[in-house]
This record gives C-alpha cells, sequence and structure tokens, in this order.
C-alpha cells in the first residue's frame, strides 16, 4: 500500500510558470520540447485556458464528431489535442497542468508508472489537505478512462498522455468548481457525439474539498507549488 503523496522509485516533479494554452512553447505537440534534462524528472506547467473543449485523437479522428461538436450551444473553443482523452473542460471552472516527463531506459509499463507519478505529484502538492486520489475509471464522467483519479468515488482530475520513446507528455485536467448548467450541459451534448453523457453526481470538486468553494485557477495554481518550487508570488508574474 502507498503513502499520501508517494512517488515512485527516483521520480521528481518541479512546478514551472504557469503559461497560456495557446503559447507556441505548450501548444500541440510543442511541450515535448520542455522535457527535463534528466531522467525521472516531471516539468510541472498550468495552463490558463479559455472557456471550451479540447478534443482527443480518438473522437477527432471519428466521422463528424468534430464538427459536431463545433455546433452544440454554449460549447466555447473547440480545440484538437494530440494528447490521449476524448473531451478535457477547460476555462474557469478547470485548472490543466502540463506534465512534461524525461523518460528513462528501458521503461517498463510506462503508463502505469506515469499515472503514479502524476497521482504522487497530485497528492505531494494538495499534501495538508490530505486528499488521498483513487486511480480507476468512473462511469458517468467526463472523459472517463483507466487515468481518472477520485476522491470518494467521484472524479476529481483526468489524466491524458502522449509518449515518445525519450519523452511523456500528460495533461492533467481538475475540477475546480460547478460550472455553469449551460456549461455542463454543452459538455454533456459533446460527449453524447460519440457516446454515454456524464453525471453531475460523479464529479466533484478542488475547491469544495479543501474548503474553498468557488475556487478560480488564480487561487488554485499557488496551492500546487512545492517547498522546492519557485514561490506563487513570482511564478504568477
Amino acid at each position: 500500500m502507498t503513502q499520501l503523496g508517494e512517488m515512485p522509485d527516483g521520480w521528481t516533479a518541479h512546478f514551472d510558470r504557469p503559461r497560456f494554452e495557446d503559447d507556441a512553447m505548450v501548444a500541440g505537440s510543442a511541450g515535448l520540447g520542455l522535457a527535463p534534462g534528466r531522467p525521472r524528472e516531471i516539468r510541472v506547467i498550468p495552463l490558463r485556458t479559455v472557456y471550451g473543449v479540447t478534443v482527443g485523437p480518438g473522437p477527432a479522428r471519428l466521422p463528424g464528431v468534430v464538427d459536431a461538436i463545433r455546433k452544440i450551444p454554449d460549447i466555447g473553443a473547440v480545440r484538437l489535442s494530440p494528447v490521449g482523452g476524448t473531451i478535457g473542460p477547460g476555462g474557469p471552472d478547470w485548472l490543466h497542468l502540463l506534465m512534461v516527463a524525461s523518460l528513462p531506459q528501458p521503461l517498463t509499463r510506462p503508463l502505469d508508472v506515469l499515472l503514479a507519478a502524476a497521482l504522487g505529484t497530485l497528492e505531494r502538492r494538495l499534501i495538508r489537505h490530505r486528499l488521498e486520489l483513487t486511480p480507476g475509471k468512473v462511469t458517468g464522467a467526463w472523459c472517463p478512462g483507466f487515468s481518472d483519479l477520485s476522491v470518494g468515488g467521484k472524479k476529481l482530475v483526468g489524466v491524458g498522455f502522449k509518449l515518445t520513446r525519450e519523452v511523456a507528455l500528460m495533461r492533467a485536467v481538475v475540477g475546480l468548481r460547478m460550472p455553469p448548467p449551460a456549461h455542463l450541459l454543452a459538455l454533456d451534448i459533446s460527449h453524447r457525439t460519440f457516446g454515454p453523457g456524464i453525471a453531475g453526481d460523479r464529479l466533484t470538486w478542488l475547491g469544495d474539498l479543501v474548503g474553498m468553494p468557488g475556487l478560480t485557477q488564480e487561487e488554485a495554481i499557488p496551492l500546487f507549488a512545492g517547498e522546492e518550487d519557485p514561490r506563487p508570488e513570482k511564478i504568477l508574474e
């Protein structure tokens, strides 16, 4: 049984300054170029996102899905992402954490190791709140999959992956607060363009879990700064 915030052997994570999602340094596959110089090291970059959704490679390959999503009322910006997953929500109610990792060679079961590293990174940064994240698919959640991270059976975080031989690009999406009903409905309809919809009672929100209802992106970013990282007042310049 792992301890709260435990990382796979030899893995470390470091918090970098926030960037906007459309910054050329992090957009698309460009983030692969930000891999740290040492194997088993993860660079964590908070992303400020606009309201809308990112569509992963799977749904994007299905005929007509992207066009159907673009036509949904109140869907916001629709972007394509090279990182694995289905539909990733964005905007003020969500925090995206881009995680770029240099991979050791060889690496057995890389997805399992990377998910454990992402889970450990998040738990460690929220250690004072004693949040224990459980991996595993949450049926009825947005972008459900094996890399869902839940609290009390309700999804809090989704993690997607893109791997090369030497670098892993991960995106963790954290639900901060309940979106407006129109936005949650648009997210549900976007999922129904290719599969089951979402159920609000299968979701949870970081602000409620840490006693900060209505938690914003700017308030959430400092929660993830570890003692070894730049202080929030510096990285938020």
